[in-house]
């Protein structure tokens, strides 16, 4: 056998190694936990829905989901931890519009809205619900509005922090009907339902599910849902837009994303994961139950379009509104 041959049959065996052991460390990932960042405290709607997920992705990986509470500074803190986060895999982050489309027209976040994140996989929408103390004598949007009217100033609003979604949907209202309310900010609804069944609050706008449980019990009361179809999980409550308020049409995105620059392999293994989870039947009822709707809608390519053009739209409407971090 010649040299040169000898040469060639070395370097086809040495690629052949190489090749094979890229694989292996493909096929290897994840080989760890993996931290999944929640930026509301523990007990609410963005913890369930993070634990639904979680119990068929843990599956599929191979791995334990270690969830890590961020909450505060309207999710800003949860979404800094992310972007300062190593890239290599072993951080996802459930992502609200808060983080990508509300704060970052409000203030200076520390992080790029786009370009800190990669998307993994979309959760879904989730329809708000304007609620209501019982003692505050109004059973649906036309006699709320004719309260606030007759009591400007008087009626008080609870929202998960300032530039959160229950906070702008509030001043949407607002704006909408020519009302006055008082904003009151907390960091999330463990945090403010509470106080609202207690009488501290009038109002709020809540996510759905953390409500439910004192809507049955009549300790809470549904004014109206903020998107323009009803929730499935209370149909009976009518939207804002049905009871006069034409056009409203508000609800948050949920995502999932890891830090910039994680690798291809881990990337493409979150990918699918996600999206075999997002599309098993039990998972989707499990989400919807929970106040979920439009499960995992958003092909993961057409993500990163979603953020722009959120981050656009609310930065355009803010403006127009002109609300402030003060507000």
């Amino acid at each position: 056998m010649s040299a040169t041959r000898r040469t060639l049959l070395g370097l086809g065996a040495g690629t052949a190694v190489l090749t094979l052991a890229g694989r292996v460390d493909a096929q290897t990932f994840p080989d760890k936990p993996i931290r999944m960042i929640i930026p509301f405290p523990p007990g609410g709607g963005a913890d369930q829905w993070a634990r639904i997920v979680a119990s068929k992705l843990e599956k599929l990986l191979g791995q334990p989901i270690v969830f890590d509470y961020k909450p505060g500074a309207t999710t800003i803190i949860g979404a800094e931890a992310t972007a300062r986060a190593p890239a290599d895999g072993y951080t996802i982050h459930q992502m609200s519009s808060s983080a990508f489309a509300y704060m970052p027209n409000l203030r200076k976040v520390p992080y790029d809205p786009l370009a800190s994140f990669v998307p993994l996989g979309s959760l879904g929408v989730t329809p708000m619900l304007l609620v209501a103390n019982p003692k505050v004598p109004a059973k649906n949007v036309p006699e709320l509005v004719a309260y606030a009217k007759a009591n400007p100033g008087k009626l008080n609003c609870a929202s998960a922090g300032v530039g959160s979604s229950h906070h702008l949907f509030g001043e949407f209202f607002k704006l909408r009907t020519g009302i006055t309310m008082n904003h009151v900010p907390y960091k999330g609804a463990v945090q403010y339902i509470p106080d609202l069944i207690g009488g501290q609050v009038d109002l709020a706008v809540s996510t759905v599910h953390p409500a439910i449980p004192h809507l049955q019990s009549g300790k809470l009361r549904a004014i109206g849902v903020t998107s323009a179809r009803r929730a499935s999980v209370i149909p009976d409550v009518p939207t804002i837009a049905e009871q006069g308020v034409a056009g409203f049409d508000e609800k948050p995105w949920s995502l999932f994303v890891a830090p910039a620059g994680i690798p291809a392999e881990a990337q493409a293994r979150l990918r699918a994961a996600l999206r075999s989870t997002l599309e098993d039947p039990e998972i989707v009822t499990a989400l919807r139950n929970a106040g979920v709707e439009e499960v995992g809608a958003v092909p993961v390519d057409k993500i990163s379009e979603l953020m722009r053009s959120e981050l656009a739209k609310w930065g355009d409407v803010i403006r127009q509104a002109k609300i402030t971090i003060d507000s």
